[in-house]
């Protein structure tokens, strides 16, 4: 009896054995995987890292040269208004002279009303005679009146044709709306027909993919395809980044292709302003002979009146080039508050590539110590699967935790897509249904993974401490099934 004791006790202890070598293979062989593909993901992020840093030294240069620009602006604006404001206060002694000559003009023409006042009284008497005139005119055309009321006869008749036509308008417009109504009637129940229609083809197509669902495939070809489409999610994602770079890029090239505009058009302006500086200096030359003149002439009424039309058009010219420079300093403001603008933009933007630049450094930082501590190797001691699972669980919390920070920063996708909408499977069905889950993602979204993202992460509806009990039930589920 004593040896066949013992003989069972040694086949135990070598059954544990074979046991913790093929736990401790399977470990290694899931650590090395693991390895290669958080070594991957550092690549990537690294990557990441120095193109925002690129773009933000470029946005740099971009706004210092925003600001130079903006300088050279806003003195060309200073000497503007300076010449402006001398301009406005040679035409403000122009205008006071015309007025003095123009106060002069009036008092001949208070003179001269006078003399129109004895016209406008032989006016009078000869429009009394026209009135008298008219007045006989009148009478005759009263009777040419009387041949207008047949033509409000012919009126009557033509208001009654055009009642009959509104009534038949209005009830044609009665039948097209009863015409209508039905037609919206038949295009709501044909809505409805084939709202049904389509709800039923989708139930059988759901039916449909459920039963293909159910057929199992190997474990080896199901992580392949996962590999691969996570592959391409990947390079799809960076060709998206470098379209997005390049249009910011272009968009940028074009902002200062318009502000090269912008300075061409301001360079004509002063050299308009400056030719019309140098023909008003014409002007008041010729207004000054003119002055001359009036002064000479002044005897003669004709040449009086003329060169006081003159002065008047003139005076109506110069204000209207008032008007115009003043509503060019107007534009040129506006220029550059507009500028001043588009500065606090490129700022707002340096400022927050800047911010993205740190978290993504914060989150680099913690994803290191997180894959340091999961790549660090098992000592020997460590042999009780407790330890192992529990290990498992704390480096799979941590990971958790960078991509939820991740998620928070905007790179990567959320835990919230990547979880079904149903309640959490039991612990039954957690193995049975595993293959299942995907499945069933695939019909309520198009794609398993998001640009940039493996598809490691499921969609979060509960805490990380949920999905770590989760993950730990489930591999001691695992675990128990290989040891029967």
């Amino acid at each position: 009896m004593p040896p066949k004791k013992n003989g069972k006790k040694s086949d135990d202890k070598s059954l544990k054995k074979e046991n913790t070598a093929s736990e401790r293979k399977n470990a290694e062989e899931l650590q090395e995987s693991d390895k290669t593909f958080f070594r991957a993901q550092i690549r990537d992020l690294e990557e990441r890292l120095e193109r925002y840093q690129h773009k933000c030294d470029e946005l740099e240069v971009q706004a210092k040269d925003l600001q130079l620009k903006i300088d050279t602006v806003e003195k060309e604006k200073k000497d503007i208004v300076l010449y402006l404001k001398r301009r406005v206060a040679k035409k403000e002694d122009e205008t006071t002279d015309l007025k003095e000559t123009l106060s002069k003009h009036q008092q001949d023409q208070e003179a001269e009303r006078d003399s129109f006042e004895l016209k406008l009284s032989l006016l009078r008497l000869e429009l009394q005679e026209n009135k008298d005139k008219f007045t006989y005119e009148n009478m005759a055309l009263a009777g040419k009146l009387a041949s207008l009321e047949e033509f409000s006869v012919q009126k009557e008749t033509l208001m009654a044709e055009r009642r009959a036509l509104e009534e038949q308008l209005q009830k044609q417009k009665e039948e097209h709306q009863t015409e209508i109504y039905n037609l919206e009637k038949k295009a709501v129940l044909d809505n409805d027909r084939l709202k049904k229609e389509m709800l039923e083809h989708v139930a059988a197509v759901a039916a449909e993919f459920r039963r293909e669902s159910d057929q199992k495939m190997p474990e080896t070809t199901k992580r392949a395809l996962q590999e691969n489409l996570s592959l391409t999610a990947q390079l799809k994602h960076l060709s998206d980044k470098t379209n997005e770079l390049l249009k910011e890029s272009d968009a940028l090239k074009a902002r200062e292709k318009q502000l090269k505009i912008e300075n061409e058009t301001v360079e004509p302006l002063l050299h308009e302003i400056t030719r019309k500086n140098v023909a008003n200096q014409k002007v008041v030359q010729q207004l000054t002979e003119k002055c001359k003149q009036m002064q000479t002439e002044l005897e003669k009424y004709s040449k009086l009146q003329t060169e006081h039309q003159e002065l008047l058009d003139d005076h109506s010219t110069v204000s209207a080039e008032l008007h115009v420079l003043r509503q060019n300093h107007a534009t040129l403001t506006e220029e550059l508050h507009q500028t001043k603008a588009d500065v606090k933009i490129q700022r707002k933007d340096l400022e927050e590539e800047r911010r993205l630049c740190g978290q993504l450094k914060m989150l680099l930082r913690e994803a290191a110590v997180a894959l340091k501590e999961a790549l660090r190797e098992v000592p020997e001691n460590e042999d009780s699967e407790v330890r192992v699972i529990m290990r498992r669980n704390q480096m799979v919390e941590k990971l958790l935790a960078v991509l939820d920070t991740a998620a928070a920063v905007g790179e990567g996708p959320a835990l919230v897509d990547f979880m079904p909408c149903g309640d959490q499977p039991t612990k039954s069905q957690n193995i049975k249904r595993a293959g299942e889950l995907h499945v069933q993602k695939s019909t309520n979204h198009l794609s398993h993974f998001k640009t940039g993202d493996l598809g490691l992460v499921p969609r979060k509806t509960h805490s990380t401490s949920s999905k770590t009990r989760h993950l730990s039930k489930l591999s001691t589920t695992i675990n128990t099934n290989k040891c029967t």
